[in-house]
């Protein structure tokens, strides 16, 4: 004779069932469910079925339409995210640069246990992690969780920051030793993640994915009236890449077709005048810093750096550098 499971696991098998194996387009008649009950050692009878399916109804789970006197199917129809949602979310979990590929597949497991089975497929169809960059930092997660412990407990973190060299070995900073700095955000960019904090009478970034052996410091957090008077959105709408350089009202033409790339960058709200029929012009805070060049080398001929002199002067100086090594 078979030995059958508690039979208060019943229930929970039942919840179960309706999350794993239906959705709006997968119903379940009466002998899916015993069969799905009875392969988990639950023995049932029809008609304590029904009496546990207005159970979990009474719960909030929807399973069934507004007809439920004739219905003869059952299939969960609400669920915290919609099919397309999780894909956004499984997408941008995929293309993170900051997170590992194993990571990445982890959390993509966890996050496609919140659709049924049948929808699960499409999602393993849309989905590829492998081959695009990804951080070699597999502690990445932890670094963040660490860190927002931090900023809600007003502590500082300690860490070691390093950077790569040309054989792919993890070169330290800071002569080795830890820094130990105050916390105050966390900003996400190109794919990265970045600490904002106070140190040294300043305020500087540090890509997260090159911090190692993050921890809670012990000291209080420093620099609260400098964040209070930081102007973030400028900040990000300055810096490239999170690269800081001297702040600079930088003065630019650009092709009309560059509009988009614009307001990308710098906001909807940046001031743009009319040069003629086929340019506009802006003029705007930028950190300058070779990076800043390289986006402007990046968008070709259609656009021109109008001043201030010095950064037309480091411009023409970044060119002749890049000029010289192909001749």
């Amino acid at each position: 004779m078979r030995n059958y499971a508690n039979p208060k696991l019943k229930l929970l098998y039942l919840k179960q069932f309706f999350e794993e194996m239906t959705d709006e387009d997968h119903p379940a008649t009466m002998p899916d469910i015993l069969a799905y009950l009875d392969s988990k050692g639950v023995h049932a009878e029809r008609k304590g079925i029904y009496a546990d399916i207005s159970y979990l109804e009474d719960f909030g789970m929807e399973l069934r339409d507004e007809d439920k006197e004739r219905s003869k199917t059952y299939r969960l129809l609400d669920r915290d995210f919609e099919p397309s949602e999780i894909k956004l979310i499984l997408d941008s979990v995929a293309s993170s640069k900051f997170l590992s590929e194993k990571k990445s597949m982890d959390l993509m497991t966890k996050l496609e246990k919140l659709v049924s089975v049948h929808q699960r497929q499409s999602l393993k169809r849309q989905i590829k992690v492998t081959g695009r960059v990804k951080s070699m930092n597999g502690s990445v997660m932890y670094n963040v969780d660490t860190i927002h412990v931090a900023i809600a407990s007003d502590t500082t973190v300690k860490f070691k920051y390093f950077h790569y060299n040309n054989r792919k070995e993890r070169e330290y900073t800071h002569d080795g030793r830890p820094y130990e700095v105050s916390p105050w955000t966390l900003l996400y960019d190109n794919s990265n993640y970045y600490l904002l904090a106070f140190t040294d009478d300043n305020i500087r970034t540090f890509r997260v994915d090159r911090m190692a052996e993050v921890k809670q410091g012990a000291k209080e957090r420093q620099g609260k009236e400098q964040f209070e008077s930081f102007d973030l959105a400028s900040f990000t709408k300055a810096t490239f890449g999170m690269f800081s350089g001297k702040e600079e009202k930088v003065e630019m033409v650009f092709h009309n077709s560059m509009i988009d790339t614009v307001i990308d960058k710098f906001g909807k709200d940046v001031f743009i005048s009319v040069v003629d029929d086929h340019h506009f012009k802006i003029a705007v805070p930028v950190a300058v810093s070779p990076q800043f060049f390289g986006w402007i080398f990046g968008l070709g001929g259609k656009v021109t750096i109008l001043g201030p002199k010095s950064v037309v002067d480091q411009m023409k100086g970044m060119l002749g550098k890049v000029s010289e090594r192909y001749e």
